[in-house]
């Protein structure tokens, strides 16, 4: 290999590794503050901090059309995912106090009638609620299940908003991926065009599923808000 040629090889490696580097640079790292002022205060920092953990990214280009929509599709796909795991983690925990119960002997007959005497695998959300609201009345609750059951109402207070407005962005970003998509090469040029219509479909995909699944963890949300209102209401 010729002097010269080798030269040619080290300046376009060098060029690509600083495109390479100021495209990294570009990315962005979503943060519970983008979601939510009200979680970032509540749970920033702690193990349900769910963005911190998912480390989720989005890409800027210098176009604000396309910037704003991955910026959005973030912001959209951040809140529903928080909100999923926020209800799973708060359903299993929930299920597993009222279980415990159980052992309470005073409470056997009460938790038979309100559970029909399933199960305690089979119990649904609402019955691990009722059977928590009786062992409340009982003083039957640690102070670690009541401290979690005050933290929890305050996370699922904050938390359903941003999911709803998950649901509401997601509805208005799924009919705008389509256009971006099209006009990337206009935007950004041949050489781009290729790379931004494919990360502007990933976004699309990834948050395809939320004007259906967003509605139905809204309502599970709102019965675990509803139950723990009433359980720390007593």
């Amino acid at each position: 290999m010729s002097t010269r040629l080798r030269r040619s090889l080290a300046v376009s490696l060098l060029l690509v590794t600083g495109l390479t580097a100021r495209v990294a640079a570009q990315d962005r790292l979503l943060t519970l503050t983008d979601l939510s002022p009200d979680l970032a205060h509540l749970i920033g920092g702690t193990p349900l901090d769910f963005v911190a953990t998912a480390r989720i990214t989005y890409g800027v280009t210098g176009n604000s059309s396309y910037d704003d929509f991955f910026r959005n599709s973030a912001v959209s796909y951040g809140g529903f995912m928080v909100g999923r795991r926020l209800t799973n983690q708060a359903t299993l925990n929930l299920k597993k106090y009222a279980r415990s119960k159980m052992a309470v002997a005073e409470m056997h007959d009460q938790i038979a009638e309100l559970t029909q005497g399933a199960d305690t695998a089979n119990w649904t959300t609402e019955q691990s609620l009722a059977v928590l609201a009786a062992a409340k009345k009982k003083n039957q609750l640690s102070a670690e299940e009541s401290a979690y059951m005050l933290s929890m109402a305050a996370n699922m207070a904050a938390a359903i908003p941003m999911v709803e407005a998950s649901v509401s962005s997601s509805t208005q970003l799924a009919g705008t991926a389509s256009g971006l998509v099209s006009g990337a090469r206009s935007a950004f040029g041949v050489m781009k065009a290729a790379g931004i219509s494919r990360n502007v479909q990933q976004s699309a995909d990834r948050i395809a599923t939320i004007p259906t699944e967003g509605p139905k963890l809204v309502e599970a949300m709102l019965v675990l808000s509803k139950g723990l209102a009433m359980i720390n209401g007593n």
